[in-house]
């Protein structure tokens, strides 16, 4: 097996093949090409080939210091400063940070980490894949190697990993809705009579005020999707740079075709007051960003557990995945809690 790294921002010719060899939308090329820019460091490629052919395909971020955002931030996360379910079970000694840095952080946009190709489903080859990235990494002169947030579904990926001997990080898990309904009607039925009666409540207090929720295409409202985002970044105190998000949405409308960009608004008249925008891929909806006036009082229930839904029923979606954190809103509202795991090792150096 030998292991060829690519340092650059565009996708390797290989990686299409990978993405396609498995079903992971988190390693497609459209996602990466529409949200990789927005993961912190440099891009690198791992592709791990036996007998001149690509097998397993991995994404990694060299990353000299700690980044701003936290979540991504070995050190940081060692230390239990990032969002939580439950409290941290966090190791007494953590690194001190020039004891992880330089690092390599395989993870992939939007708080995910999967291995593209077929070789992904083979045990030994991913083994073989991960003595390769540490002595790849420790030649490099980097001090750690983190895997960050790696789904459920990727079971063998864990497994690998545990076997390595890498050290289990505590993360949070993401929200995922099954579609084992045929309406919204009946994935009403299965919440509580609190939330059903709370939904039915929000939608008619938004028409009480003149507003009403509905999908849209975001080509007719790109820009009021931009503010409303930078808005709510703005509100949390996070990163909100308007010419990096308005890349990013030209972007998706290069990437994806229309049907696969949803989009839900609340609307006064013509002026969007609310949005969430979720992406398709196959049988999956992935919802990545939203923002409200304050006004739109309750929007955010109807636009993710009414709108979203119906959505997502007219397209045949199989699960919707809500991401992370609001884990209380999601979960009473259907969602179950699927684990995100981390595993990280220290690097060999003798530099």
């Amino acid at each position: 097996m030998r292991l060829v790294s690519s340092p650059t921002s565009a996708l390797p010719p290989e990686w299409a093949k990978l993405a396609d060899e498995v079903a992971d939308y988190s390693v497609s090329t459209r996602w990466l090409e529409t949200l990789g820019p927005l993961l912190p460091g440099q891009p690198w490629w791992l592709v791990a080939k036996t007998g001149g052919q690509a097998r397993i395909g991995l994404h990694a971020r060299w990353l000299e210091s700690p980044p701003a955002e936290a979540r991504y931030d070995i050190g940081a996360v060692l230390r239990g400063s990032i969002p939580a379910l439950e409290p941290r079970r966090t190791p007494v000694d953590v690194p001190a940070t020039e004891d992880l840095y330089p690092t390599v952080l395989v993870t992939l946009p939007g708080y995910c980490c999967a291995a593209a190709g077929s070789g992904a489903s083979d045990p030994a080859l991913l083994r073989e894949t991960l003595n390769a990235i540490d002595g790849w990494a420790a030649a490099r002169g980097a001090r750690s190697v983190s895997f960050l947030y790696v789904p459920e579904r990727q079971a063998l990926l864990r497994e690998a990993l545990a076997g390595f001997g890498a050290l289990p990080v505590d993360l949070y898990p993401t929200c995922v809705l099954p579609i084992t309904f045929d309406s919204v009607a009946e994935y009403q039925q299965q919440l509580s009579q609190r939330r059903r009666s709370g939904l039915r409540r929000l939608v008619r207090r938004l028409a009480d005020n003149g507003m009403t929720a509905a999908e849209v295409k975001l080509w007719d409202v790109r820009d009021e999707v931009l503010e409303l985002r930078l808005g709510l970044l703005r509100k949390y105190h996070s990163d909100a740079d308007r010419a990096t998000l308005s890349a990013t949405l030209d972007r998706m409308m290069d990437h994806y075709p229309a049907e696969d960009i949803v989009v839900t608004a609340v609307r006064r008249g013509h002026e969007v007051v609310g949005f969430t925008l979720a992406l398709r891929h196959g049988g999956t909806l992935r919802p990545l960003w939203g923002g409200q006036t304050s006004e739109a009082y309750g929007a955010y229930f109807v636009m993710n557990f009414h709108v979203l839904i119906a959505a997502a029923l007219e397209r045949g979606i199989e699960r919707i995945d809500y991401g992370t954190l609001k884990w209380t809103e999601k979960t009473r509202h259907g969602c179950r809690l699927e684990s995100l795991t981390g595993h990280m090792w220290a690097v060999a150096n003798d530099a």
